[in-house]
């Protein structure tokens, strides 16, 4: 609850409110981690016009923080404008000790009640109050299942996908997975729950349990790109590039501010997406694989032929 202040934030911070709202009249802050943020009123509802207003189609109430690594700033944009009374049960992963019944806080837009703002250790664990009056006769949850991360990141199939600006639109899922062979892989294969992918990228630090080469060694072996070599470029800038938007995407660099879990890149397919924005592939286009660095200073052609027989065994290998 915001109590009147600004919570502060890992990464970035909030300067502005949304068009005529001071922070007496903000509940809640929902998000704000990395990519963006939505405000609740002060009866517990999802702002999504100017106080006492609604039916507004172009109000602006989700900020967008800046990311230098697609090239946008700061920004504001709209997130279901102008509806009345909207709430979302967002307590149902954005908590801890979540309970469908009752309104937190009284408040009747919030839905449900939670013991804890935020994602902390009970959430995936369970009580620990019980395990610390019995120790040895109540253990901690530890599941390494991926269905337990699917309570919050939530499977969708690829035909559901929500698609918009040449983009798949983000909703906490990882839908896009669903194409993928590593679909068969459990979360935890290569994600610590512990540390979020975004402070070991601030640090610069490996961001994944294991690495891709660990699997793909062969593959690694050979690129017939030897300036991606050079240049240090790794398997994820190709084989996961961001096309998931959550807040801001940059359509022109083939960008947006989340990677694609699909990995598979089809070489001989250069668009995404058809003239109607529908997906056409559940592969990766070569204009997300590659334009994103490469721009249009590459034809489609020198492309396709770039891409082709990318990581094949040359005939004969240079002496060790």
């Amino acid at each position: 609850m915001t109590e009147g202040k600004l919570p502060t934030y890992p990464f970035s911070q909030i300067t502005t409110l949304p068009r005529d709202y001071t922070l007496p009249d903000i509940s809640y802050i929902i998000g704000g981690y990395f990519w963006k943020a939505i405000f609740v009123d002060a009866q517990g509802y999802i702002v999504t016009d100017a106080p006492a207003a609604s039916e507004n189609l172009n109000y602006l109430n989700q900020f967008n923080f800046a990311n230098p690594s697609i090239g946008t700033g700061a920004s504001w944009s709209s997130f279901h404008p102008g509806q009345a009374e909207f709430a979302l049960t967002c307590g149902t992963c954005h908590s801890t000790g979540y309970n469908a019944n009752g309104n937190q806080d009284d408040l009747p837009g919030i839905t449900g009640t939670w013991t804890q703002p935020g994602v902390r250790c009970e959430r995936c664990h369970g009580p620990g109050s019980l395990h610390t009056n019995n120790p040895q006769g109540v253990r901690m949850l530890v599941e390494r299942d991926s269905a337990l991360c699917r309570q919050c990141h939530t499977y969708v199939p690829v035909t559901s996908l929500d698609i918009k600006n040449g983009f798949i639109q983000h909703g906490d899922q990882y839908g896009d997975l669903s194409q993928s062979k590593h679909q068969i892989l459990d979360c935890l294969t290569c994600h610590d729950p512990h540390t979020g992918v975004v402070q070991l990228q601030q640090t610069s630090q490996q961001t994944t349990r294991l690495m891709c080469q660990d699997c793909h060694f062969k593959e690694a072996q050979f690129q017939n790109n030897p300036a991606h070599v050079t240049n240090g470029i790794g398997c994820p800038d190709c084989h996961m590039p961001k096309l998931i938007q959550s807040a801001s995407a940059n359509s022109r660099g083939f960008t947006a501010d989340l990677p694609t879990h699909v990995v598979a890149i089809d070489p001989r397919l250069v668009s995404q997406f058809d003239a109607d924005g529908n997906l056409i592939s559940g592969q990766i286009s070569l204009d997300y694989a590659c334009r994103r660095c490469h721009g249009q200073t590459k034809s489609s052609e020198q492309l396709l032929a770039a891409a082709s027989n990318y990581h094949a065994i040359p005939t004969a290998l240079p002496a060790p």
